[in-house]
């Protein structure tokens, strides 16, 4: 039997907890690693009032999934998220509790992916993990039961389960939702915790921001309520974050399950994602998963080398599979997984031409780039240049500000100079300017002040903190990020300039050293 939910929870104090959600938990994966709120953190430990009550809104970005549909993600105001953390961790012996209730019962866990301790890490979330000594494997388990064996997989999911959930529903959740709505007013705990995921979405209380680690621990606070229903009518599923696969014996019971799941989940408003709904009969389903279809792949030599004509292969068999099924996630498990093989020389060569190649043709591969293919086979860095100046030109044309950050990104962290800004900076950067996208402006002023530290030539930055005064003026809440790190103390109001004072920065000092030290 794998570990129990509450065993996961159990390990985490409430000092890791508020320490992995708010010091690691505060900017999304897919963002480029040029931030950290690490610093903001420590900021926090040293106040002694609490930051100032009120709503505000929250900077917005856009990523691009595998199915080539972007999704929407969030930055939280930093002092509005930090109330969150603050708020689970003065109050995480009750949620344990909460969690204990709903889920001791279970025979294997039937949610998989939830905060938890790492060796060797303070990140306390993570959307994949690999540890099958810890995890088991409890799909194997539910083909089979007592009473025979499972027929069908019913795979469902919950639709745009994040921006649906109801704050309101967490006290539900916790309490009961007659209890929730006799204290509704009342200064209890969890309508603390309620208020403060609704401040930090400027006074709404429809959805949780998507990116930031609370809201996985969040939802699981009402999704863990409805496992409960489900696991005690005797249904053999699991879930990872908002996605369901059931295992059941005939199309009735499916459709049963189906019939269920939907009533549970609309106990706390939350739609189902008709759309997405499907009931496959085994095993067919399960032979003809990807993953299986690539877990002998690339194959080795004697030596348990990987050579060019077998990386050649495998990369074609995952191109294959993917074009077939519409899922260029695969594309992804292919790239982790060929960097953890042993690949010859040449291996190498063709693994990072290739996969920067695909990377210029679905730019939701641009994230892995780094830590996947650029790092591991030792690619030039004029190479990447190439590939980051291509992905720039067909970015502009595209308008695709996430590709163009990327690109900016690469040429921050190794070292050269974008073409379009070194043959007409101006041009380039008034469309940086007009984009009005956050994180491009905050990408670029980082670029900058990159080059500036080299050639001490404060001109190009210049109109971009002029941006920033005005958006300060205008739009603070949306563009946080980047005025606050551009303009000085004495252009930031209130906290924001105490913290300025402070020296605090979100932007990483490795990446970029010296550039928070000289802006103006």
């Amino acid at each position: 039997m794998d570990k129990k939910y509450t065993d996961f929870m159990d390990e985490i104090s409430s000092d890791e907890l508020y320490e992995g959600l708010l010091a690691h938990g505060f900017f999304a994966e897919k963002l480029p690693p040029v931030f950290t709120a690490v610093p903001f953190f420590k900021y926090c430990k040293t106040i002694s009032e609490p930051f100032e009550a009120g709503w505000n809104e929250y900077i917005t970005f856009r990523v691009m999934r595998n199915i080539s549909i972007p999704r929407l993600m969030e930055i939280p105001n930093p002092f509005k998220y930090q109330r969150v953390c603050s708020e689970l961790r003065d109050n995480w012996d009750k949620l344990r509790n909460h969690f204990h209730v709903q889920t001791d019962g279970q025979s294997y866990r039937v949610s998989r992916i939830h905060v938890r301790k790492e060796y060797d890490k303070k990140r306390i979330f993570e959307m994949n993990y690999k540890n099958w000594r810890v995890d088991g494997n409890p799909e194997s388990e539910l083909l089979m039961h007592d009473k025979g064996t499972s027929r069908f997989i019913v795979q469902a999911d919950i639709s745009t389960c994040f921006p649906s959930i109801y704050t309101h529903s967490i006290p539900w959740a916790l309490v009961g939702k007659e209890m929730a709505k006799q204290t509704v007013h009342g200064d209890t705990w969890y309508n603390k915790i309620d208020q403060a995921c609704s401040d930090m979405r400027n006074g709404e209380t429809h959805g949780l921001l998507i990116g930031p680690h609370a809201s996985n621990l969040l939802s699981e606070i009402i999704l863990t309520v409805v496992d409960k229903k489900l696991y005690d009518k005797g249904y053999r599923y699991a879930r990872n974050i908002d996605d369901y696969d059931c295992y059941v014996d005939s199309h009735d019971e499916a459709q049963r399950f189906l019939r269920d799941l939907e009533e549970a989940l609309c106990e706390f408003d939350l739609p189902l994602n008709h759309k997405k709904t499907k009931v496959i009969e085994l095993p067919i389903g399960i032979e003809k998963n990807w993953k299986h279809l690539l877990s002998d792949l690339p194959k080795v030599d004697e030596f348990g080398m990987v050579e060019y004509p077998q990386v050649n292969t495998f990369i074609d068999t995952a191109l294959m599979l993917a074009t077939e099924t519409g899922d260029f996630a695969i594309i992804n498990y292919a790239i982790k997984k060929l960097k953890g093989s042993k690949l010859s020389g040449n291996g190498k060569k063709l693994a990072a031409k290739r996969f920067m190649h695909m990377a210029a043709l679905y730019p939701y591969l641009l994230h892995l780039m780094e830590e996947y293919v650029f790092t591991p086979y030792g690619v030039d860095a004029s190479d990447i240049k190439a590939l980051s100046d291509t992905i720039y030109r067909d970015a502009i044309n595209l308008n695709d500000y996430e590709s163009l950050f990327y690109s900016i990104y690469f040429a921050i962290r190794f070292d050269f100079v974008l073409d379009a800004f070194d043959r007409d900076y101006v041009k380039a950067q008034d469309y940086v300017i007009r984009s009005k996208y956050c994180l491009l402006l905050i990408m670029t002023w980082i670029y900058y002040m990159k080059q500036n530290h080299w050639n001490r030539d404060a001109t190009q930055v210049t109109p971009l903190n002029k941006v920033a005064r005005e958006l300060k003026n205008t739009d603070m809440d949306r563009y946080w990020l980047f005025c606050y790190e551009a303009l000085t103390w004495g252009s930031l109001p209130g906290q924001w300039r105490s913290m300025k004072q402070a020296g605090i920065s979100f932007i990483r000092k490795e990446i970029v050293d010296g550039t928070t030290s000289t802006n103006t």
